[in-house]
């Protein structure tokens, strides 16, 4: 005689019951359960960095071809011309970033990804505000790197002022470059006009202050770091960011959601508060939403 082995059936609530109580939980549960998709995003994402690489390794080799003639002079035209080719490297590196904004956002909503169409959906729909977001980091990043070897082999008389030059243009680096993370960051959640988009990446970044120049300090400004000094840190920067660069998406994600739920979603769009997360509401998505 056969008996039928009795089924256990998963309802709703304990369907709800699974997601991650806060935040930090999205975060590791991603690491824990998504890796894969992580690592495949990352890789989708560097594709179109690959550019960008070329003209970083072509830099670096004549570089070190410059320091050891001891040319000062062909420095800062090496310099300024590799930074120049750079732009429109880093513009078609920007529009990667597109598509995995998107794709993130939906993984920390806990929804259902297909990875090359979301990501190519994320592109579809965002990739003006990509273009100008790296055109705007493209040129900051030109003027600090020229600006910070014009200083500092042209200026050694006054090394003062050299400092303080220096400091400059890096605040502004980090200004620009943590308000653009944090663009992209609602780029995918709200439908605005790019100069609104900006005017509030800028306030959010006063709001998050520590947590967004932490990542970016430790993201961005280490491979940054990382490729100015030889082929060696340069392969090493560019292993991490080939790889882990999803990571650092999901981090901006998240601590960009828990400002959004704040500031803008308890008023405006209750329904969005802690999507993702463990609650007793139940979520209706709206579309095309206004900050």
């Amino acid at each position: 005689m056969f008996q039928k082995k009795e089924e256990k059936h998963i309802t709703d609530a304990d369907a709800k019951r699974t997601l991650p109580k806060n935040r930090k939980e999205v975060f590791f549960d991603l690491l824990k359960h998504r890796k894969m998709s992580l690592f495949a995003l990352s890789c989708f994402t560097f594709m179109f960095f690959i550019p960008l690489c070329v003209d970083l390794f072509y830099f670096n080799f004549l570089e070190s071809a410059a320091i050891s003639a001891e040319k000062p002079e062909y420095l800062f035209s090496l310099f300024f011309y590799s930074m120049l080719i750079m732009i429109p490297c880093m513009v078609i590196g920007f529009i990667g970033f597109a598509g995995a904004f998107y794709v993130v956002k939906k993984l920390v909503w806990q929804e259902g990804i297909m990875l090359a169409s979301d990501f190519f959906q994320g592109i579809k729909e965002n990739w003006k505000h990509a273009l100008v977001n790296g055109i705007i980091f493209a040129i900051i990043l030109f003027g600090a790197v020229v600006g910070t070897t014009y200083l500092i082999i042209y200026a050694p008389v006054a090394p003062i002022w050299c400092g303080v030059g220096i400091g400059a243009l890096a605040i502004i680096l980090l200004m620009f470059g943590i308000s653009i993370s944090l663009n992209f960051t609602q780029d995918v959640y709200y439908v605005n006009p790019y100069g609104a988009t900006l005017k509030n990446s800028f306030r959010f970044m006063g709001l998050l202050n520590w947590k967004v120049l932490l990542v970016f300090l430790l993201s961005t400004g280490a491979v940054i770091a990382l490729s100015i000094f030889n082929l060696i840190t340069l392969a090493i920067g560019l292993f991490l960011f080939a790889i882990l660069n999803s990571v650092v998406i999901v981090l901006y994600t998240l601590i960009s959601h828990a400002a959004f739920d704040k500031y803008i979603n308890q008023e405006h769009y209750p329904q969005y508060v802690n999507k993702g997360l463990y609650k007793e509401e139940e979520n209706y998505p709206l579309d095309n939403k206004e900050a």
